[in-house]
């Protein structure tokens, strides 16, 4: 069972009305990003798809798929089962979310290669591997950062985070433009210790890119 953490970093740029600020946010889930109890799985007859969807053969869309994988998760009590169904069908689609993707990609008929593709990712999920390991992949601020065990999985508010530096840092420059005697500002140094995926220090660069980012992590992935 996949026990996926939360990112621990220290940031010397940080105050300390700047971590009130952070504390005080409010979580929002990150679909099946957290385990629950594992529960025997029902195999889903693969099969049936066409038949409970209703579709005519060969005919299987996005949609159909995403309907029927949501049954199958929530049979099994797999947490987020329409979120989790969603995001693996978007992905072997080629789209970001399932709500990008148009009305012809929601309607064409899947290929027999999609399907087995949205099958063996389905089969994983089943098994309660959280989504971002299943797609090996998931986005972070305006990236897109590989994932595997046992690098902690972002969460969203690790972004609010990233953002509530980069807004403290645009406060600093904004000031001192302001000044009549402007004086050098000098580039932030930002340390992230506990780095994992290294999601906070990537995301910092792109935004920042004059800073600084060194990390360490005490247990590197192999």
């Amino acid at each position: 069972m996949w026990k996926p953490g939360t990112d621990f970093t220290a940031m010397r740029c940080l105050t300390h009305p700047l971590l009130k600020r952070l504390f005080t946010l409010s979580l929002r889930r990150v679909p099946g990003g957290l385990s629950q109890s594992k529960s025997p799985i029902l195999s889903p007859k693969w099969s049936s798809l066409r038949q409970s969807c209703g579709a005519r053969p060969g005919l299987v869309t996005a949609t159909d798929v995403v309907n029927y994988w949501q049954k199958v998760f929530e049979t099994n009590g797999i947490p987020e089962a329409r979120e989790s169904s969603e995001c693996i069908v978007s992905f072997v689609l080629g789209a970001k979310t399932f709500q990008s993707l148009n009305s012809k990609s929601l309607h064409a008929p899947l290929t027999a290669v999609q399907q087995e593709q949205i099958q063996q990712l389905s089969n994983k999920r089943l098994e309660r591997m959280p989504v971002q390991y299943v797609l090996g992949e998931w986005d972070f601020q305006d990236l897109t950062l590989k994932m595997k065990p046992p690098v902690f999985i972002p969460r969203p508010e690790t972004e609010d985070l990233v953002s509530l530096v980069v807004e403290e840092e645009s406060q600093k420059h904004e000031k001192n433009s302001g000044l009549c005697f402007p004086v050098p500002v000098p580039h932030p140094v930002i340390l992230e210790i506990g780095c994992g995926s290294g999601a906070i220090a990537l995301s910092l660069l792109c935004k920042l890119p004059q800073a600084a980012t060194p990390g360490e992590d005490p247990h590197p992935p192999p």
